[in-house]
């Protein structure tokens, strides 16, 4: 009796340690491929975020105004480590404000405000930014002969003449668009295409 007794259960503990072991087996495995997965989403994602910024242009450009809703003299989407940004100028009653954006969240990373000192500065080189046309209009302008995503825009003053000076990508395609901020006609158009470039070496 003893012995009938004791076999069931030996067995039983085996076939529990059996299943123990084969879930202690799979269980590393399936984790190695989850996590390997996961990884590749998360690379895919990253790769994804960095190809193009989540704000565009024009979003960035009313945010900015949003803050100081003035003229803006500059905005540039650059690259901070890991991170895309736009720094926006924006010029607002005898300030300047320095703005920076987070490019994919909207996010507004910096803010300072300094009074213009135009005393420190050429004569040539002050821009008025009375009756000038806006920036979204400059910028709708140059969209108009070059297609791509605007990367630069600055509001200069050349040779007596207020101009928004914008540098647009499309690909391998770099545009240089001038726009008269007056009127909002077409001053300079400049296309410039790496692949041609690369072909000539």
């Amino acid at each position: 009796m003893k012995k009938f007794v004791y076999i069931p259960v030996i067995a039983g503990a085996l076939t529990f340690g059996g299943i123990v072991l084969a879930n202690t087996d799979s269980n590393p495995a399936g984790n190695a491929e989850t996590n390997s997965n996961n990884s590749n989403v998360q690379n895919s994602n990253q790769q994804a975020s960095q190809q193009a910024p989540k704000l565009t242009f024009e979003e960035a450009s009313a945010k900015a105004l949003e803050i100081a809703n003035g003229t803006i003299t500059d905005i540039e989407l650059e690259r901070e480590g890991s991170r895309s940004v736009y720094e926006v100028d924006v010029a607002h009653e005898g300030f300047e404000y320095d703005l920076k954006f987070d490019a994919d969240t909207g996010e507004i990373l910096e803010q300072k405000r300094e009074r213009e000192d135009n005393d420190d500065n050429d004569s040539d080189d002050i821009v008025s930014t009375e009756g000038l046309i806006s920036s979204e209009e400059a910028t709708a302008a140059a969209l108009a002969v070059a297609n791509g995503t605007v990367k630069d825009m600055e509001l200069d003053n050349d040779d007596g003449v207020v101009q928004y000076e914008f540098e647009i990508e499309n690909g391998s395609t770099e545009h240089e668009v001038t726009v008269n901020a007056k009127d909002g006609s077409i001053i300079k158009q400049e296309t410039d295409d790496d692949d041609d470039n690369n072909d000539d070496d």
